[in-house]
Order: C-alpha cells, then sequence, then structure tokens
C-alpha cells in the first residue's frame, strides 16, 4: 500500500490530500497523533495544494496571525506609511502660555532615542521652561481597561503591555545584569527617578541557557512609583545579560520618561501630567515621525513582537474610524479581505497579534492569504519581513547547515500546547510553495523537529 501511495504521490503531486509515509512516520518518531496536526502546502503558481491535511480544520495560529495583520496594514495604510507622535503649544520668549499638549498617532516602535530627538526638536525651538504641566491626548485608541496579566498570569512582561495610543519604549525598564569581581551590578534604563531597585544578587556558576532560573523576583508599585526587588544568583560566566519590565501605567510611564529626558536637555518643567484633547486651532510645534510600515513589520515579524502588532492592528482600525477599537480593526480587515476574494468564514482576530486563545483561522486560509500576498505587489515587502531559517529572527537557530537554510521566510508561532509556522519556501528545484502547518498538542516536544523535517521535506519537491 505504501509503495501504491508513493507512486501516487509522484504521479499526482499537485493532489495529494493524505499524508506521504514519511510524513507520517515523522509523526510518530515526534509523538504527534496526525489529528492534531493541519498542514498544507502549495506551489505559488498550481491551482491545488501539493499537501492538505486537516487543512480546513479551524486552529488556533498564535503568532503567525501577524502574517494577517501584517498584509492588512501594507495593503491598507501602505508601506510608506509612517506615525506622527505631535506636539501643541504656543511658545513665548522661551515659555509656553499654558500646558504643553503631546497627542500620540499610535507609534508601534517609539523608542527612547525617538523621544530624545523628540525633546531636542521642541529645544531647538527655544522652548526651555514648561510651567503648565503636560497634556496627554490619548484619544486616538479607545482599548478596553484589562489586566495584562491574564493571559498568562505575568503582567510586567512587556508582550504583555496593552497598546496605547502614546506609547513609548512599550512602557518597559530594562535592568542589565553585569558582573564585577564579587558582585552583580544592577543597570536600570531608563533609569527614572521614582524607580528603587533592591540588589540581592551573587555571582555564581551556572548554565547560561537558564540563567533567570535563579532569580527570584518581587516586584510592587501603584502605577507611579515601583520598586523592584532581586535575589539568588547569576552565573557570572555568562557576561552580560538583560531582563525588561513594564512596572508603569501608560501616562506615568511617558510623562517620567519625557521629563527625565526634558530635564537631561537643560529644560525645566512643572505641572505634572493629566489627560486631554489637543484645542482645535493650537499650533503643531514638534513632530516625531517613525519608521515606514514596510520597516517597522520586518521588527514585528522577525521577533514576534505582540505588542507592535496590536498597535497596528489598532491603527488599521483608525482608518475610518477616531478613537480605533479592536471592534473597528475586525470590521476593517474583514472588509478588505472580501474586497480581495478571500472569504474566511472561521477567522477570528482577537487582538491581530495571536497572543490570544480565541483567535483562529484554518491552514488552507492562511494558505490562501499567502498565496495572495505573492501575487501582489506587496510581495517584497511582505515576505521581507519574515525570518530566514537558519539566519535571523526566531528562525536563526533553526535549519543551520541544512539545503533549506537561507531558502525558507517562514513565521513561528508558539502557546502552551499549540507550535505553528506559516511561509514561503524556495526548494532545491527552483519552485517555491507556501508551507502551513499548525499543531495543537498537550505535549508539543516534537512539534519543532517535525515542521523542520516538512520543510526539508518540502524543500525536495
Amino acid at each position: 500500500m505504501r509503495k501504491f501511495l508513493s507512486l501516487f504521490f509522484l504521479l499526482f503531486p499537485a493532489f495529494c490530500h493524505a499524508l506521504p509515509a514519511s510524513i507520517e512516520d515523522e509523526l510518530k518518531r515526534d509523538g504527534l497523533p496526525a489529528s492534531h496536526v493541519s498542514i498544507y502546502a502549495r506551489e505559488v503558481s498550481a491551482s491545488g495544494a501539493l499537501l492538505s491535511w486537516n487543512a480546513d480544520k479551524v486552529m488556533q495560529p498564535a503568532s503567525t496571525m501577524k502574517l494577517v495583520t501584517s498584509y492588512a496594514a501594507l495593503s491598507l495604510l501602505g508601506p510608506a506609511y509612517r506615525w506622527e507622535t505631535d506636539a501643541f503649544g504656543e511658545i513665548d520668549q522661551g515659555r509656553l502660555k499654558g500646558p504643553l499638549y503631546i497627542r500620540g498617532g499610535g507609534d508601534p516602535d517609539l523608542k527612547i532615542e525617538d523621544l530624545w530627538l523628540f525633546v531636542q526638536d521642541l529645544r531647538s525651538r527655544g522652548l526651555a521652561e514648561i510651567t503648565g504641566g503636560i497634556v496627554l491626548d490619548r484619544s486616538r485608541f479607545s482599548v478596553q481597561p484589562s489586566d495584562p496579566g491574564s493571559f498568562d498570569g505575568k503582567p510586567y512582561r512587556p508582550y504583555n503591555v496593552i497598546p496605547d495610543a502614546l506609547l513609548a519604549n512599550f512602557d518597559s525598564i530594562t535592568l542589565k545584569f553585569v558582573p564585577d569581581g564579587k558582585r552583580i551590578e544592577l543597570i536600570p534604563f531608563p533609569d527614572l527617578a521614582s524607580l528603587s531597585v533592591s540588589n540581592g544578587i551573587s555571582p555564581d556558576r551556572g548554565n547560561c541557557s537558564d540563567w533567570e532560573e535563579g532569580i527570584d523576583t518581587a516586584i510592587s508599585g501603584n502605577g507611579e512609583k515601583a520598586s523592584l526587588s532581586l535575589s539568588g544568583h547569576y552565573p557570572a560566566d555568562c557576561g552580560e545579560k538583560e531582563e525588561s519590565y513594564a512596572l508603569y501605567d501608560h501616562s506615568e510611564y511617558f510623562y517620567q520618561l519625557f521629563a527625565d529626558l526634558w530635564k537631561k536637555s537643560g529644560g525645566s518643567i512643572e505641572g505634572g501630567w493629566k489627560e486631554g484633547k489637543v484645542p482645535q486651532g493650537l499650533k503643531r510645534i514638534a513632530s516625531a515621525k517613525s519608521a515606514a510600515l514596510a520597516s517597522v513589520i520586518v521588527d514585528m515579524n522577525k521577533f514576534s513582537n505582540n505588542v507592535m502588532a496590536r498597535q497596528i492592528f489598532l491603527s488599521v482600525g483608525a482608518i475610518d474610524a477616531n478613537p480605533a477599537t479592536v471592534d473597528t480593526a475586525r470590521l476593517k480587515i474583514a472588509s478588505w479581505l472580501h474586497s480581495r476574494g478571500l472569504d474566511f468564514p472561521e477567522l477570528v482576530m482577537d487582538n491581530g497579534s495571536g497572543l490570544s486563545r480565541v483567535a483562529s483561522i484554518s491552514a488552507s486560509h492562511m494558505g490562501e492569504l499567502l498565496i495572495d500576498a505573492w501575487k501582489s505587489p506587496l510581495m517584497p515587502q511582505f515576505f521581507a519581513s519574515l525570518p530566514i531559517a537558519g539566519v535571523d529572527g526566531t528562525m536563526k537557530k533553526r535549519l543551520v547547515g541544512s539545503a533549506v537554510q537561507g531558502h525558507a521566510w517562514i513565521k513561528t508561532g508558539s502557546l502552551e500546547n499549540v507550535r505553528a509556522i506559516a511561509g514561503i519556501l524556495q526548494a532545491r528545484s527552483g519552485k517555491r510553495y507556501v508551507v502551513v502547518c499548525f499543531i495543537q498538542d498537550p505535549h508539543p516536544a516534537g512539534a519543532k523537529p517535525f515542521e523542520d523535517f516538512l520543510l526539508k521535506w518540502l524543500d525536495g519537491k
């Protein structure tokens, strides 16, 4: 029977809707039931799938959902789209008449260095004193209050930060662990005045791959002040490492970061902060522009940044709505998909990032999305944003030394009990295949070996 199936696959490769024997055997070796796996592989110019297994089954895509968000954003916002963070006010002899207004545009990647240049722009216009405080305009997005730790019980992890129109540096403090003789120095950045760090770390020998396991972290704060207390052991031979924490409320973090940079620039600031909208007609006096969307999605996809994905998702929702909501984003993307003849009734986009237990799509429809993207003028920007097997991003350490290295552009996804890959591969034959593999299993340890095997198998077609 297996000989017959092998001959069938050779003669009719475009119509295989059963598992080839080699793939079935690999699933058994990796301890994965075939019923828990969904696969769709198709040559980009073919009318049908090379391999389709459980491809219409509704699955959790994990971070491969970012592919839907990326393609929609490139199409609807445009690859050259840039976000703006704007300052408004009236300067009179180095002072503002009233408060400084800062309006967020939803920038998914407003870094500290961007905010520093923003401050320098204001200073170059003669502004030296802010005496009326700052009004923060976060009105472009309307996000329902939620517990950032509701997904996995880790509210202080930056990947759980709730999206915001005035997000800076992912609301994060990065703590650097620096071995220094018989002690481990802890260096926070940015070192905000309201941050307290207690260092109870001692140097030790240990495994660098799980250095975090030897450290106990106690976090406390009220949104305005934060305290980090660390104890335990750090393997000194590991050199410098770092860990990031999201400890502050959105507005408090933005204000403290801005005020810190403002004072370091030589300016003075009084009056604290409050939230509000920019008055109509008030003059814009400075602006910070993001990198182009085509560049931003490279960072988002190669390193699977959930917060950036959620910001971009809401930015799509802001095209026809003010403020943008999760619902306006969903409706806009559904309408766009329909306009391209892509009707995915099972698609559920919870937040655009895939960090969700309710997000869903089938492997066949994810594959159809990839085929559509391949045929689109946006193909270069879209696929260039994906991790390259054995080269960079979340695929950097996979398939190194194999024929697939450097020839597959693959978005990865991972949740507890869920593993996923989706992207495109150029086989040794010169043919290009889109490939999607979703795995939902209570024991997914064998998922990565199977995914790598699948890509190698496809490389031989």
